[in-house]
């Protein structure tokens, strides 16, 4: 009896990191997708050229843009919550963009090690069941 509920110990521990790895694959590929958006903003903030131009595309999300001008003295507006938004001088915007960056940065390397460790860990659990099922059918 112990024998059958350490394979549903082992079973439920494999779906739990089944579920892990891949909700954490998700996870990354968000953070990844935000740390990108971040360097756009980045970019077009410190870019002469941008603020060179007459005019320019400017997103709007969900692929509609509006032809602008984006002008690096001015203020810009930045979300700092749901719904609520502050005007800051490009200079503050660019520090307070290159922080989010980096803090991403380091919850995305957390997320990649805590995947790792249970890649290992579900590899190392199938490697053992196989070799247990091997050491039974000799």
């Amino acid at each position: 009896m112990e024998n059958n509920e350490d394979r549903i110990d082992v079973r439920e521990e494999l779906e739990f990191l089944e579920s892990f790895i891949n909700s954490s694959e998700k996870q990354i590929n968000l953070l990844t997708q935000g740390i990108e958006d971040y360097g756009k903003a980045l970019s077009v903030l410190q870019s002469k050229e941008v603020s060179e131009s007459s005019e320019n595309l400017i997103s709007l999300g969900g692929g509609v843009f509006a032809r602008g001008r984006i002008e690096r003295e001015k203020e810009v507006m930045v979300a700092v919550g749901s719904d609520i938004f502050i005007e800051e001088k490009p200079e503050r915007t660019i520090e307070r963009l290159k922080g989010q960056i980096e803090e991403v940065r380091k919850s995305l390397q957390s997320l990649n090690d805590q995947r790792a460790e249970a890649l290992r860990r579900y590899q190392a659990i199938v490697q053992s069941v196989n070799s247990s099922q091997k050491q039974d059918v000799s």
